[in-house]
């Protein structure tokens, strides 16, 4: 089946072909609207890879927000194809003097293992980068109605929660 083919709502369609037909979309949504969303959001201060580790902590839920330094190296390399010392390299820009967005300390856990926060300037930057980043999806989603805005959280918080459970 051609991805670019949308069957009518109430097609029979298999779960397989429908699943064919989302992915379809996944390189537009992502290059087109993903990127661009997370240039947006590093408001000219910092690249993606930057973002992307101030998100996570954002993101984390663990108490306090301190999330394992390992946890960071392990996505990072997972997501962009990074090495440990070029995280290290991120993670002493963001806790650098010019920016001094994010804080890195020893987990009280173990002394051999360090743990990365965001500092109240690195919290008023993520709150930045939300701003912009409603901002720009509100520009580019004005054709989505509030009912399709509903089903696409709805559908998306089911990915989520698929892949937080999911097992590789």
């Amino acid at each position: 089946m051609n991805t670019k083919e949308i069957l009518p709502l109430g097609a029979p369609q298999s779960p397989r072909a429908l699943v064919e037909q989302l992915l379809g979309f996944f390189y537009p949504i992502h290059y087109r609207l993903g990127m661009d969303l997370e240039t947006v959001m590093c408001r000219g201060r910092i690249v993606r890879k930057q973002a992307a580790i101030l998100w996570l902590i954002h993101s984390s839920e663990t108490a306090g927000s301190w999330v394992r330094r390992k946890e960071i190296e392990t996505n990072l390399a997972i997501w962009f194809e990074m090495s440990n010392s070029n995280v290290s390299k991120l993670l002493r820009e963001l806790a650098g003097p010019t920016l001094q967005l994010i804080r890195q300390e020893e987990s009280p856990e173990s002394g051999r293992e360090k743990v990365v926060c965001l500092t109240p300037a690195g919290q008023a930057f993520v709150d930045e980068m939300v701003d912009a980043a409603i901002d720009h999806l509100s520009a580019q989603l004005t054709n989505i109605s509030v009912d399709e805005l509903r089903a696409g959280i709805r559908f998306l918080s089911g990915i989520s929660y698929s892949l937080r459970t999911a097992t590789v």
